[in-house]
């Protein structure tokens, strides 16, 4: 202590403010690995020197580069509060699935109050390696599924959640793949329609997994759920946000129509699904900041098992606020703790199965 006590009075003596190195007990990220597949990556993350019952985030982004330049890019966010003074963790998601040759960067930072702390690159392996392309599966007839908003007006400047989650009886032991593809909103209004291109999902059925996660590939537009076979009474089938308009009415007779072609890997797979839509008076589009809550229960990021598929459960990276926070009446929600919305009728449906190989 008397050495230190020396070194600082020679710094300030000095003027050696701001040039010298951050030292070696400051709040940072002493570890950011991930370990890469065409279909997965695993991130280990781990922070050291925190202020026991401050709050934070660790925000990642991954990158996975072709020889084109063409980029596909996974954001995420673990936020957490401080109960030690280290924090570890690993995160375990679906990727992609990629295709052709891949070149991977990424870094992380922790946050603290909305301001950045640390910035460190991610430790990657493999660094590159050449994926297989998968084919897209054939359409599939659509299934439909219709219901009104509750007349709430919307003001222009908020943002519709529409989200729709499933559940799924005879899923063969050895897991499957569901797809949605082609889906489409067709939203009705006093003012005029909207036709609405909805982003497609791949849910993959997992003999190894043992909970719940999902990501948004925004390369192909999509959706990548994993759950456990067993599955849940909600799993979350397609999300999609739409900023209102200024010269959208919304205060009745808005009619939904929700439409897609579902197909699976397996045969004998019956579904039921339903969706709902929330007003947020702020929101993003970046839908891996939303942290969507993949299932009602069971989920590896460990939301809280209450809420409902569909969910938003990330934070605003501007002023670090739960976009919970935000949400309000409208659409076929009523605000409070209503995220999803109040749900549609149950449609029932049997996918068309679509590959006869194993189901993996």
């Amino acid at each position: 202590m008397m050495a230190l006590a020396k070194i600082c009075g020679l710094a300030g003596m000095l003027g050696v403010i701001a040039s010298a190195a951050s030292p070696a007990w400051a709040t940072s990220i002493e570890n950011a690995t991930a370990s890469l597949t065409c279909n997965s990556y695993a991130l280990d993350v781990t922070a050291t020197d925190l202020i026991i019952g401050s709050s934070y985030s660790i925000q990642y982004r991954l990158y996975a580069t072709q020889p084109t330049g063409l980029t596909q890019t996974v954001i995420g966010a673990i936020p957490f509060d401080a109960t030690l003074n280290t924090f570890s963790n690993t995160v375990t998601q679906p990727l992609g699935p990629l295709s052709g040759s891949q070149t991977f960067s990424g870094s992380a930072a922790l946050v603290q109050n909305g301001t950045v702390i640390d910035t460190v690159n991610i430790g990657l392996s493999p660094n590159s390696m050449e994926c297989s392309a998968t084919p897209p599966p054939p359409l599939a007839p659509p299934t439909i599924n219709q219901s009104n908003f509750n007349g709430i007006a919307i003001p222009s400047g908020s943002f519709i959640w529409f989200n729709a989650n499933f559940s799924a009886s005879g899923v063969p032991k050895a897991g499957t793949k569901l797809f949605l593809s082609q889906s489409t909103i067709h939203l009705a209004t006093d003012a005029g329609s909207y036709d609405l291109q909805v982003p497609n999902a791949q849910i993959t059925f997992s003999a190894s997994a043992t909970c719940a996660s999902t990501i948004f590939d925004s390369l192909t537009n999509s959706w990548m759920t994993t759950v456990p076979v067993s599955g849940s009474d909600e799993i979350l089938l397609s999300g999609f946000a739409v900023p209102v308009p200024a010269n959208f009415a919304g205060q009745g007779h808005e009619k939904i129509t929700w439409k897609g072609s579902l197909s699976s890997n397996a045969p004998g797979v019956s579904l039921k699904w339903k969706y709902g839509a929330a007003v947020y008076s702020s929101f993003s589009t970046d839908y891996n900041a939303l942290s969507v809550k993949p299932s009602h229960g069971n989920t590896c990021a460990g939301y809280p098992n209450g809420e409902h598929a569909g969910t938003p459960e990330g934070f605003n990276s501007t002023n670090g606020q739960a976009f919970k926070t935000f949400v309000t009446g409208g659409a076929q929600g009523g605000g409070g703790s209503n995220f999803t919305g109040s749900w549609s009728g149950t449609v029932s449906v049997n996918p068309v199965s679509v590959f006869t190989s194993s189901p993996l």
